[in-house]
């Protein structure tokens, strides 16, 4: 064990740099060295001559597989229980009964939420053009939007009677093409 010390102690300078120049952190960098160094301590090494060049062909042997295990590594892992949003649409889609109770519920609200939605979500327009196009005050806008979906959301149950977890602009993005609300 005192020989992996004495390793340790004069080749993990070097080692870090070379580890930090493949583009690992200082801190990944340091985790790296001091795995490198502990999975030495299991090993039995024998007797070796020139000890710089191994552990230089080992270190760089590791980040070698550290790159390769990270490339296999998908981009990101999907969350099995969180549906994707082509799946979410495709079911809104295919399912009439939530389509036909959005729609409901859309009809519900009072006029003025009806318009400020229509023209936010179908058609679009900022914020800036539904005070043009109505003559309404910011405020006025920022308040319908939010209590139009507000009263959505409360009207928006899943079959299981839990609060539908999905973007209002989607579903009414949907639900005006298909014509339910003109």
């Amino acid at each position: 064990m005192g020989m992996i010390d004495n390793w340790y102690c004069n080749h993990r300078g070097r080692l870090l740099a070379i580890a930090c120049q493949k583009g690992y952190s200082y801190e990944e960098a340091k985790d790296i060295v001091q795995q490198f160094f502990l999975d030495m301590l299991q090993k039995e090494l024998g007797d070796i001559k020139n000890p710089e060049a191994f552990l230089l062909t080992a270190f760089k042997n590791r980040l070698i597989d550290l790159y390769r295990a990270d490339r296999s590594k998908p981009a990101f892992e999907a969350t099995p229980d969180v549906p994707s949003t082509q799946d979410i649409i495709e079911d809104l889609e295919s399912d009439a009964a939530l389509v036909e109770k959005i729609a409901n519920a859309y009809k519900k609200l009072p006029a003025r939420y009806r318009r400020v939605i229509y023209l936010k979500y179908y058609r679009g327009l900022t914020t800036e053009q539904i005070v043009e196009e109505t003559g309404f005050t910011y405020q006025t806008i920022y308040n319908n939007l939010s209590k139009g979906i507000q009263l959505l959301r409360r009207n928006l149950t899943d079959h299981s009677g839990k609060a539908a977890n999905l973007k209002l602009a989607a579903l009414l993005g949907i639900l005006f093409s298909q014509n339910f609300f003109e």
